[in-house]
């Protein structure tokens, strides 16, 4: 079997469909909390949205970035893509794809 990229493979075969359903720009500071959470800030937050309360979440998320990119790299307040996606769930889409494809 020839080994195929991720990206030339069928839908049928993939594991996840995303759709992009929004595209932006904006500097790294200005993340919101909901957005904190939803990028994966550890510990006891991540659990409960509703526990992130203040600051909390920015601060979680401010330790989670600097452990990734290194010391101060917080403080260079780079531009940051966003990109906010939601999963689809259409098993017939991949049935559908699978019988064309043997076809």
């Amino acid at each position: 079997m020839v080994w195929t990229p991720s990206a030339r493979m069928p839908r049928w075969a993939s594991r996840i469909t995303l759709e992009i359903t929004e595209v932006r720009v904006e500097r790294l500071n200005e993340i919101s909390r909901r957005d904190c959470v939803a990028e994966g800030i550890s510990g006891p937050y991540s659990l409960d949205p509703m526990l992130c309360s203040g600051p909390v979440a920015e601060l979680v998320y401010e330790k989670l970035w600097e452990s990734i990119n290194g010391t101060g790299s917080w403080d260079v307040n780079p531009w940051v893509w966003v990109l906010a996606f939601k999963r689809l769930h259409h098993q017939e889409d991949y049935e559908r794809d699978k019988r064309a494809v043997r076809n």
